[in-house]
């Protein structure tokens, strides 16, 4: 499953075959789409007035509006779109001109490699970008509420720069003697300490600079020469954008500090588990990011999230749920040394910040955190529950600019792995060919496949495909991997391409079918009545023997016609719209059913419809992902799932993560429902469809 986010695309491009082209190479760069091809300069007004867009691609000239006026469009709507210019012909002066027009890139036409590093890179600038802006509108947000507490608070508040007052608020002021916070303005820190006590400020300043001590108490003079003895508190902050020392001065009772202290500690506290919570884990990761970025120090975050997790609160009930999750909060708290920091980060989150850059210590300690959950039977109201995590690890370095950084980077550690259950480290830039990352070429998958055809030793996964409505179907998809000699896996993604330039595709999905419906049939001897969604590349799917052995292969394993389902991938179908009416024309007189898959991403998805006649539909898992942005994201998808089932086709869709959009995509209309929190891909068909409850 890919991590990247769905573009929003426009196309200035008279062909819509060229268009779809740039459609398909997004696809196969891992992007899914939503792409407008613009008629007009009026349709691309409307469009920027209507729709948030992320890219536009497009030739110096089409539909009558120039990339010249297009960029001027977009520069008085005021928009943040990224412009990447496709010359034709490799002519240094039209390259130049394209880049004065104001285009960020220019790329030629011929050269689809070239085209894809500058999209992704414009894509990543974009999003940081977005990321630096809603970061800013945070902190200025953020600022505003601390000027008002800071000027309401009761305790005396300061900021020192270089030893001097640039900041105090009313509590601090009067608490000297000074009416007015501005005349504190250039006052030295130490003129607030008694002559006695200076040298002891002066070993306490050394201290708090190797991050020794925090605070401690003085004898203070006022501006009428008053003695007061107050606890001094020193801390990293910032000021009108500048680094600085905050200051905070108190004067209390033992009592008084003991409770503060305990609201302190309850504050910083998850009740459910006891550990440090969200705001703590952050706070620490603040400061570790600072150490990273000012002294090397580097250290590492751990993203902890219990596999499943809402499917054992469904199984077991909320509050045997959190029994579960308080028994593990315990077990990797005995698990963690003192000087690391575990903390629950989220609902079914743990976060572990661990206090080295030792990569390789790290990631054996996540290992054996992993090992000890997964082999622990929490016993709750008389019942056993066990438990998987996925451990996503990355590391707080001089690279790092922020707590949310680092965060987001374990994150896609955790969620990149295909399934639960395991370890990975955040590798940035890095495309690994297998699970252990290993570098392989073209010329060494290509070996690797015909030597797994010869010797079947591919891998067959199968998901299950559930039933929105209470149905108890039995249906999965058929999931390929290509194992290596390590036992890494290689998804589709990374040995398609090549098994394609080997001339391989044809032979690879035959093996599919043939092992698949040799398992199916063996699953039904059982009593079971699955049924096998099976994906097809655009080779087979044009190709005039198939539908005669596709006949023969279901005959000879003595299945029904309507127990396998060949699913075509939309881009195909779109590139080859002949061969792909034949296809589903022919599969329907054989009585066989078929589907699309990965639908929606094209520019007229519905005009595939109007030569086709799938059975199922399968909506590109980009539509789960953003279900819960916006009500117009949600709107688009219901549009379209009305639209479909008025051509009498079912639906389903893939990457369902989140079992929050369940009730939207049952409102919506989608008839089945595919992804991790259902369930990974299973090795076998024993997934039990009676049992679940959606």
């Amino acid at each position: 499953m890919s991590s990247k986010k769905p573009v929003r695309l426009l196309i200035l491009e008279a062909s819509q075959n060229r268009a779809e082209e740039l459609i398909v190479l997004l696809r196969k760069a891992g992007r899914a789409t939503r792409a407008h091809q613009i008629e007009s300069a009026e349709d691309l007004q409307n469009q920027l007035k209507e729709q948030k867009w992320d890219l536009l691609l497009g030739v110096s000239e089409a539909n009558d509006l120039t990339m010249e006026q297009a960029i001027g469009t977009i520069r008085e709507s005021e928009r943040d779109i990224p412009i990447i210019l496709i010359a034709e012909g490799r002519d240094p002066e039209s390259i130049t001109a394209g880049l004065r027009l104001g285009a960020l890139d220019v790329a030629l036409d011929d050269d689809d490699e070239r085209l894809t590093m500058i999209i992704e890179r414009e894509l990543s600038n974009l999003y940081h970008r977005r990321e630096r802006r809603r970061a800013e509108k945070e902190v200025s947000e953020i600022d505003r509420r601390n000027q008002l507490l800071l000027a309401s608070s009761t305790a005396a508040i300061g900021y020192v720069h270089q030893g001097m007052h640039i900041y105090t608020n009313s509590t601090y002021s009067k608490m000297f003697g000074y009416e007015d916070p501005d005349d504190f303005a250039g006052i030295p820190i130490i003129d607030l300490i008694s002559s006695s006590d200076q040298g002891k400020f002066k070993a306490f300043l050394k201290s708090y600079d190797k991050n020794e001590s925090e605070s401690e108490e003085f004898i203070c003079v006022t501006s009428e020469d008053k003695q007061i003895t107050a606890s001094l508190s020193l801390s990293p902050a910032t000021y009108d954008g500048e680094s600085c020392t905050q200051v905070i001065f108190k004067v209390s009772s033992d009592a008084d500090t003991a409770y503060e202290e305990r609201i302190k500690e309850l504050s910083s506290q998850d009740l459910l588990t006891g550990l440090p919570n969200r705001a703590s884990l952050i706070e620490q990761l603040d400061t570790a990011v600072d150490k990273s970025n000012n002294q090397g120090q580097a250290s590492i975050l751990m993203y902890i999230s219990i596999d499943n997790f809402a499917k054992l609160r469904t199984e077991a009930g909320i509050s045997n749920a959190d029994l579960v999750l308080a028994d593990l909060a315990n077990l990797l708290a005995e698990l963690t040394a003192e000087e690391h920091l575990i903390a629950r980060f989220g609902d079914d989150v743990f976060a572990l910040l661990y206090n080295s850059g030792d990569k390789e210590a790290a990631a054996q300690m996540a290992e054996n955190l992993r090992g000890q959950v997964e082999e622990r039977m929490s016993d709750v109201a008389g019942k056993s529950y066990q438990s998987t995590t996925s451990i996503g690890l990355a590391l707080v370095s001089e690279s790092s600019s922020s707590a949310e950084d680092v965060i987001s980077r374990a994150y896609q550690a955790c969620t990149s792995m295909e399934s639960g259950n395991g370890v990975n480290f955040y590798q940035a830039a890095e495309v690994k060919m297998g699970e252990a990352g290993v570098s392989l070429t073209s010329e060494n998958i290509k070996d690797m496949i015909k030597t797994a055809i010869e010797n079947n030793a591919f891998k067959l996964m199968f998901q299950p495909i559930i039933s929105l409505h209470g149905d108890d179907d039995e249906q999965f998809e058929v999931l390929l991997r290509l194992v290596d000699d390590d036992d890494n896996e290689l998804l589709p993604g990374q040995f398609l391409g090549p098994a394609e330039d080997a001339g391989l595709l044809e032979k690879l999905d035959r093996w599919v079918i043939l092992q698949s419906i040799k398992m199916l049939s063996e699953h039904r001897s059982t009593g079971s009545k699955a049924k096998l969604f099976i994906n097809l590349t655009h080779k087979s799917m044009s190709d005039e023997t198939f539908l005669p052995w596709m006949s023969v292969a279901l005959k000879a394993a003595k299945l029904p016609s309507d127990a396998v389902i060949l699913q075509i991938h939309e881009s195909d179908a779109t590139a080859y719209i002949k061969q792909a009416a034949s296809f589903t024309k022919g599969m329907s007189a054989l009585h066989c059913k078929t589907s699309i898959n990965h639908f929606g991403c094209s520019l007229n998805p519905m005009n595939l419809l109007k030569h086709l006649t799938p059975d199922f539909v399968k909506l590109d898992d980009s539509f789960a992902q953003e279900i819960d942005q916006s009500e117009e994201k949600l709107a688009e998808l219901k549009k379209m799932v009305t639209s479909l089932q008025e051509t009498g086709v079912l639906t389903a869709i893939s990457g369902i993560e989140d079992p929050m959009i369940l009730s939207t995509l049952w409102q919506a209309g989608i008839t089945f429902i595919q992804g991790y929190y259902l369930s990974p891909p299973l090795e076998n068909m024993d997934y039990d469809f009676a049992s679940e409850d959606t």
